[in-house]
């Protein structure tokens, strides 16, 4: 069976906005674990992606580890940043020729007061070391030498992925490789306009039952059993 990892990695709660305001191609933890056979059958991905969020990759990586069968991640093009993390969850990991990997520090949009940013902070480098032992579990290297790399934001073709330990092995077919690294939507964008959505939704399933509240008014109004 094959599943696609394609585009921004985000949480289940923001892929629909991403998917239905903005029209981007998005993957989620339940776009995988939904689908992973029942019966232990083998899996590949096929992973075109420029990463996304920390936590939803980490949870599809986390995933993929416990899934019974037999999972293969074939990156087509790229493998950026947490959708790095997300390789690292299958038993073997391929790399199409011209297809690239980058590692790199974690980030965040925090703001506010000095302690504010000093949590922010500490938080950054909890996630750094998590991202590091992800790599070294994989590899059997020192996490260290995942944070060097990381600091420097480290770009790997398929060869220097498979010495690194991060690959498998590099596929043997020629296949076309595009690649454009994109803007990513504010995080407090996406938040308000689901927000936004969620209170749209709660007003529809409001008019029904304001509706029938009119019928019946002005059916006593009218002396009528209904009003159409």
């Amino acid at each position: 069976m094959i599943i696609p990892v394609k585009g921004y990695i985000t949480s289940n709660d923001f892929a629909p906005i991403y998917r239905d305001w903005f029209g981007m191609t998005v993957v989620s933890p339940s776009d995988i674990t939904d689908v992973l056979p029942g019966d232990g059958s083998d899996v590949t991905l096929e992973i075109a992606s420029d990463g996304g969020e920390v936590d939803p990759a980490t949870e599809i990586c986390n995933a993929l580890r416990s899934y019974q069968g037999n999972v293969t991640a074939k990156i087509v093009s790229n493998a950026y940043s947490a959708a790095t993390i997300v390789a690292m969850g299958a038993n073997k990991v391929q790399m199409a020729p011209g297809a690239k990997m980058m590692i790199h520090r974690a980030s965040s949009d925090a703001s506010g007061n000095s302690h504010e940013m000093d949590a922010a902070s500490d938080m950054l480098q909890t996630t750094d070391s998590a991202i590091a032992n992800i790599y070294a579990a994989k590899t059997g290297k020192p996490a260290n030498d995942f944070l060097a790399l990381m600091d420097k934001e480290t770009w790997l073709d398929a060869d220097q992925a498979v010495e690194l330990g991060l690959a498998d092995e590099k596929l043997d077919f020629d296949t076309p490789i595009v690649n454009a690294v994109g803007p990513i939507i504010p995080h407090q964008a996406v938040q308000r306009i689901k927000n936004l959505k969620d209170e749209n939704e709660k007003l529809r399933s409001q008019l029904p039952k304001q509706n029938d509240l009119l019928n019946k008014k002005l059916a006593i109004f009218y002396d009528k059993k209904e009003v159409q």
